[in-house]
């Protein structure tokens, strides 16, 4: 089964409906960055720039999982972390 989006209620319908429906990893990627960094999220979605700061990571973190199809030994986050991929959201300047 798959987990749930936390914090539902701290998006907008348009970004929900996006995370909602991109699969496994996206929901794991915007829960990390919801329980680890809520501050910084509610910062970008307040931006408009949660959408393509999400999208931008989900891609390069799919990405990276796929070059590392010889490195089952290691946990997606140590792959990300192995191919330069910070687990945090980006920041507003």
């Amino acid at each position: 089964m798959m987990q749930d989006v936390y914090q539902k209620k701290a998006y907008p319908p348009e970004i929900l409906l996006v995370v909602s429906n991109s699969g496994r990893m996206g929901i794991e990627l915007a829960n990390r960055w919801m329980l680890g960094w809520p501050k910084r999220v509610k910062a970008l979605i307040l931006a408009g720039e949660y959408l393509a700061a999400f999208q931008y990571q989900l891609e390069r973190e799919k990405d990276s999982l796929a070059r590392a199809s010889n490195m089952s030994h290691l946990v997606p986050r140590e792959i990300a972390e192995l191919y330069g991929l910070s687990m945090e959201p980006p920041t507003i300047d």
